[in-house]
């Protein structure tokens, strides 16, 4: 029998499907969890950070795990090895890894573990069989929906509000996307990602609009003339506070509120995104 193969964009030399595609064998969402938490476990034991599992004890890095620890809100214990702070739950060990590499960052001593750890995390996520929802992104890990509209519309707002000048408008947008992460887990997280990813829509207004007195209802229609938009999208803007004010208040007395529409969700952070970009590129000047 031959090969699977696809063929390289730019390189004449034939691609071998991955094992699990030549044989058409289906990979179940939480088996593939397990295997990446499997496959960046091992590449940590066997030493790829600097250190393996025996040497975790060690002094010089002591500081690390207390961090981890720390960050966790787990009281610190010597003889705990990584594997016990990240347990064998997807989103634990997300937690963990990344308070391990903020760690590295901290420690100018360890700049090399940290790309170590960059490098594993990446690798570890390229060879999973199915896609796990994820992505690795400055030393913090994100939810992944349509790659173009991620790099347009979250990826390069994330890296443009890293300037300090927008700490308003970057803390509830990294915190919407951290909870929208975590509704895989838990869909009650949907609601609470409206309300942070549209707090930081409505800092942004106050940027552009300089009245900070103001919330986004209130900022609407200057916030649209600044960003040099058409009546159009003052509608859109009323359609998109009309729903966020579903989720922001509290539901009627006696009344449950159903959790919302994943999809919706994910449409609500992309169109975050667009205004977010729109009004970077305005004060940048590229608008």
């Amino acid at each position: 029998m031959k090969n699977k193969t696809t063929q390289d964009e730019g390189n004449n030399q034939p691609h071998v499907l991955p094992f699990h595609q030549r044989f058409n064998i289906e990979v179940e969402l939480e088996t593939a969890k397990q295997r990446f938490i499997s496959r960046l476990f091992n590449l940590i034991d066997e030493g790829f950070l600097g250190f393996t599992r025996e040497q975790c004890h060690l002094s010089e890095y002591v500081e690390a795990f207390k961090y981890v620890a720390f960050k966790l809100g787990i009281r610190y214990d010597g003889n705990n090895t990584l594997e016990y702070y990240a347990g064998n739950e997807f989103l634990q060990v997300l937690r963990t890894i990344e308070a391990l590499f903020e760690a590295f960052q901290f420690q100018r001593n360890y700049a090399n573990s940290a790309d170590r750890l960059d490098k594993i995390i990446k690798f570890a996520v390229s060879q999973s069989e199915i896609d796990l929802g994820i992505q690795w992104r400055g030393g913090l890990f994100y939810p992944s929906g349509a790659r173009l509209m991620d790099e347009e519309l979250v990826n390069e707002p994330l890296r443009w509000l890293a300037d300090p000048k927008y700490n308003n408008v970057l803390a509830p947008f990294k915190k919407g996307l951290t909870h929208y992460l975590e509704a895989n887990k838990n869909p009650e997280k949907l609601a609470d990602t409206i309300t942070d990813i549209y707090e930081a829509l409505e800092a942004m207004a106050k940027v552009i609009t300089g009245r900070n007195n103001k919330d986004l209802s209130g900022n609407r229609e200057l916030f649209v003339s600044k960003l040099r938009l058409g009546r159009q999208y003052g509608k859109m803007l009323i359609d998109y506070i009309d729903y966020a004010n579903d989720y922001r208040h509290s539901a009627e007395p006696n009344k449950t509120r159903a959790n919302p529409n994943p999809n919706e969700v994910e449409a609500f952070i992309y169109t975050t995104g667009l205004f977010i970009r729109l009004a970077v590129k305005q004060l940048e000047g590229g608008g």
